[in-house]
C-alpha cells in the first residue's frame, strides 16, 4: 500500500510544480499516509515483509518526510516520492528477481535525482554517479547470469550454490552491490559524487538509499554466505576493515566538510559490512538494523546543515569557524550529530555501534571487533576538529544566515530520532 502510495503521489506530482508550498505539503501528507501503511507487504510474487523491515520502512520514511520538509526544489521533492517507493520496494524483496528489479529502481532514481544540474560541479557528480550505476548494474547482471548456469532460480530466494558457476554468480552479485554501497575498492565514486551534488541530494544517496540497499542485500544474501562461511568471514571481513580503514584515514586528510563527510560515509559502509561476516550470531541482523537505523539519521541531518552552509559559500573547516557563537542552534544540532557519528554514548551512533560489535565479537570475530572500535576511536578526531572550528576559532566569515523554520523542524525530526534510538534500545530489539 505504501510502495503505490508514493508512486501514485510520484507521477502525479508535477501537476504541482511552481504552486507554491503546495508540493512539499502534499508529499508530506503521502509520506504520512505511507507511514501509516508502512507494515503490509506489497501484494505481488516475492514481495514480503516482517517486524525487522517494517520498523526500517518506517524510520525511512520519517527521514525522507525530513528530507522533504527542508527541501525547496519541486524536482527533489518528487524524486523523493519516488525513491521512497523504490527503497521500501527493495526492503520488502525476497527473491533474487525481485531485489533485482528494486535495486535497479533505486539505482536508476539516485541518477535522476542528481541529474537536475545548475554547475560544473553537480554536473561531474551526476556523471560519476551514472558510470558507477552503470558498472555495478553490469557486474549484478552478470552474476546473475552465472547463478542460473548452475541451476539458480530468479523467483525463489537466494540459496547457496555448490557449482562453480553458481558460487562465483553470487560474489559477483555481491561486488554490484558492494559498488552502490561504497565498498572498497569500488568506492571512489561516492566520495566525489557526495562532495559535489547538492547536498540534500548527498544526503538522499548516502543515507535512504545506501541503508535500504545494505539491509534489502543482508536479507537476500545472509543465507548463501552463512552457507559458505569459510570463504564469505575471510574475504567479507578484509573488505570491510579495509573500508573503514581507508575511509577513516581520508576523511583526517581533508579540508573541505563535504569531502570529510563523504569519506566518513565510505568508513560506515564499512562497519556495516561487518554484519555481513558475524552471521554466526544470532545479533547479526538486529546489529545492521541498528546500525543503518542509527546512520540514517544522523547522516541525513550533517548534510542537509551542511547545505544550508553551502548556500552561503561555506565549504571548509575554515569557513564555518566562529558559527557555534553567532548561530548556536544550528552548530548545536550539528555538534550532536557529529557526536553521534562518533559514537558518543545515549546517541542513536553509540548503540548501534555498539550492537553491531557485540555481534562481531558472539561470532567469534572479536579481533574485528577490536579493529573496528580503534577505527571508530580514530574517527573521533576529525569530528572534533569540526566541532573545535565550530566553537573555539574565530569567525573567518559574516555569521551565517538563521535557520529557516522548515529546515529547523527538519533538523528537529532527525534529532528526535537520534535520540530516541541512543536511549530507547528496546525500540529494535522488540522487532526480533
Amino acid at each position: 500500500m505504501s510502495f503505490a502510495i508514493l508512486l501514485a503521489g510520484g507521477l502525479f506530482s508535477p501537476l504541482l510544480w511552481r504552486r507554491s508550498g503546495s508540493l512539499k505539503l502534499a508529499t508530506l501528507l503521502l509520506l504520512g499516509v505511507a507511514l501509516f501503511f508502512c507494515a503490509q507487504s506489497l501484494p505481488l510474487q516475492g514481495f514480503g515483509t516482517d517486524a525487522p523491515t517494517a520498523l526500517f520502512s518506517a524510520v525511512l520514511i520519517v527521514v525522507l518526510a525530513a528530507v522533504a520538509l527542508q527541501s525547496r526544489e519541486d524536482w527533489t521533492l518528487t524524486q523523493i516520492l519516488f525513491l521512497g517507493a523504490a527503497a521500501l520496494a527493495l526492503l520488502q524483496s525476497r527473491t533474487l528477481l525481485s531485489f533485482l528489479i528494486a535495486f535497479e529502481a533505486v539505482s536508476l532514481l539516485s541518477v535522476v535525482l542528481v541529474s537536475h544540474i545548475r554547475t560544473p560541479e553537480e554536473a561531474s557528480g551526476a556523471v560519476k554517479i551514472f558510470v558507477a550505476g552503470a558498472v555495478a548494474t553490469g557486474i549484478l547482471m552478470m552474476g546473475a547470469f552465472f547463478y542460473t548456469l548452475d541451476g539458480g532460480a530468479l523467483l525463489e530466494p537466494l540459496k547457496v550454490s555448490n557449482g562453480y558457476f553458481g558460487t562465483v554468480g553470487i560474489w559477483l552479485m555481491l561486488m554490484g552491490v558492494f559498488y552502490k554501497l561504497t565498498i572498497v575498492p569500488m568506492h571512489a565514486w561516492a566520495a566525489e559524487t557526495y562532495a559535489l551534488v547538492r547536498s540534500e541530494h548527498a544526503a538522499l544517496l548516502s543515507g535512504a538509499a545506501k541503508t535500504a540497499a545494505a539491509f534489502a542485500a543482508f536479507l537476500l544474501f545472509a543465507p548463501a554466505l552463512k552457507g559458505m562461511a569459510d570463504l564469505s568471514i575471510a574475504v567479507v571481513l578484509t573488505l570491510a576493515i579495509v573500508t573503514m580503514t581507508l575511509g577513516n584515514f581520508m576523511a583526517l586528510a581533508q579540508r573541505e566538510l563535504s569531502r570529510i563527510l563523504a569519506w566518513s560515509s565510505v568508513a560506515h559502509a564499512g562497519y556495516m559490512l561487518l554484519a555481513f561476516a558475524a552471521l554466526k550470531s544470532a545479533q547479526a541482523e538486529a546489529g545492521l538494523l541498528y546500525m543503518v537505523i542509527a546512520y540514517l539519521f544522523m547522516q541525513s541531518a550533517v548534510f542537509l546543515v551542511l547545505g544550508l552552509w553551502r548556500e552561503e559559500g561555506r565549504h571548509t573547516l575554515e569557513s564555518i569557524a566562529g558559527l557555534g557563537r553567532s548561530r548556536p542552534l544550528v552548530a548545536v544540532l550539528f555538534t550532536i550529530q557529529l557526536f553521534s557519528l562518533a559514537g558518543i554514548p545515549l546517541l542513536a551512533g553509540f548503540l548501534g555501534k555498539a550492537v553491531l560489535f557485540y555481534a562481531v565479537t558472539d561470532a567469534g570475530l572479536w579481533w574485528a571487533a577490536l579493529i573496528a572500535l580503534l577505527n571508530s576511536a580514530l574517527s573521533v578526531a576529525y569530528y572534533a576538529w569540526i566541532v573545535k572550528q565550530l566553537w573555539f576559532d574565530e569567525a573567518s566569515q559574516e555569521p551565517a544566515a538563521p535557520l529557516r523554520l522548515t529546515a529547523l523542524g527538519a533538523q528537529a525530526i532527525l534529532l528526535l530520532g537520534t535520540l530516541w534510538f541512543g536511549i530507547f534500545a528496546g525500540t529494535v530489539f522488540a522487532v526480533f
